[in-house]
């Protein structure tokens, strides 16, 4: 291991000999170095788009060598793939890149030490999908390098781009859209605009949990700007957490080719008429957290079930909220699954470069690079 590469936690990897770098997401990036049958994980979690961390991963990254591949995420624009991407081509080695929701699964099956194939659900902001769009509300099959999406939470559109994500209400106008009225506390913001872009084809689209969770915030709690991604989210689990009592929600769960759609239509119109109607949001928020966790879980189930799968991997940063991880947790192991969690790991992006890493490891031991 290079002396300049600050290694703050070990993970065992049968790697074969293989020594692989992997840069992470720019991010809570961490970097993960494996080499002589262990990962070294960095756990910085810095932004590499603020300068002076971009210096300092950069002049790290300089000094490594000795590696047989680069791992990276698959988006083409983060900072950390163009770091991978000139750091193999110092080193003429094969660059890897690993969609951002199988290398969230991925670091958990590494620090568990899991060989058997495993169902995974990853729950997050964002993450660039093989198709092109953005993920985050996703259940894949992970057979060792092999990694299948064989469920989601419908996709709908994302209006603004980014500014959906600072202003929650808009991915409320975009779940709601065409199929119920908006809620009161909506009447003075731009809503037929907001609309508008929904029903555009250059309008991006998202199967994000952390924005579905955005517009359960605006309709219930009234969430209209926030400073920082997963601030609604807090907000609503804080509320949620507070509740004696829940209100059922419905949520429809169909299968689209193949793919299992986690449709919340339903479940956020019921919300926008309690609001109105006055009921308290404490059991509108607990509800919403109860409606989730059981689609979530019910796609893993089905899946497990038709794969013959025992194993659910759960990942990624919505799963810091505590109360969606016992609920789901609670309905996998009802059904006689086993559930494995980041233990050492970050919940969140830290732990992706672990995962870039194991990926990159089992891909170049069966020679498919």
């Amino acid at each position: 291991m290079h002396s300049n590469f600050e290694g703050r936690l070990n993970i065992p990897m049968n790697a074969g000999g293989i020594s692989v770098m992997a840069i992470g997401v720019d991010l809570k990036n961490s970097l993960c170095r494996v080499q002589d049958g262990a990962a070294q994980l960095t756990l910085v979690s810095s932004d590499i788009n603020d300068p002076a961390n971009y210096k300092r991963v950069a002049d790290a990254l300089n000094q490594i060598g000795g590696i047989d591949a680069v791992a990276c995420d698959l988006h083409p624009d983060l900072q950390s793939t163009r770091l991978a991407a000139q750091l193999a081509a110092r080193l003429d080695v094969p660059l890897i890149q690993v969609q951002h929701h199988h290398a969230h699964i991925a670091a958990v099956v590494a620090e568990h030490g899991i060989e058997e194939p495993v169902v995974g659900v990853a729950m997050d902001g964002f993450g660039f999908g093989t198709d092109g769009s953005a993920w985050g509300g996703e259940c894949l099959y992970v057979d060792g390098e092999s990694s299948l999406r064989v469920g989601s939470l419908k996709s709908v559109p994302m209006p603004g781009g980014d500014a959906a994500s600072r202003q929650p209400w808009r991915m409320a106008v975009a779940w709601l859209n065409g199929h119920a009225a908006m809620p009161a506390m909506f009447n003075d913001l731009p809503v037929e605009a907001i609309q508008s872009l929904c029903g555009s084809s250059m309008t991006p689209t998202t199967t994000s949990a952390g924005r579905l969770f955005d517009a359960a915030s605006a309709i219930v709690l009234g969430s209209r700007e926030v400073s920082f991604e997963g601030e609604a989210a807090i907000a609503l689990e804080k509320v949620a957490t507070d509740a004696e009592k829940f209100k059922e929600l419905s949520y429809r769960l169909d299968e689209i080719d193949g793919v299992c759609q986690l449709d919340c239509t339903s479940a956020l119109i019921q919300l926008t008429e309690a609001v109105d109607a006055g009921e308290p949001k404490s059991e509108l928020a607990a509800g919403f957290h109860r409606m989730l966790a059981a689609g979530m879980a019910d796609m893993a189930i089905r899946v497990a079930t038709a794969r013959k799968a025992r194993t659910v991997v759960l990942a990624g940063g919505c799963f810091l909220n505590a109360l969606l991880k016992a609920q789901v947790i609670a309905s996998l192991e009802r059904a006689g699954l086993k559930v494995l969690i980041p233990m050492k790991l970050p919940q969140g992006d830290g732990a992706i470069a672990l995962g870039q890493a194991w990926m990159a490891v089992q891909k170049m031991k069966r020679g498919n690079v």
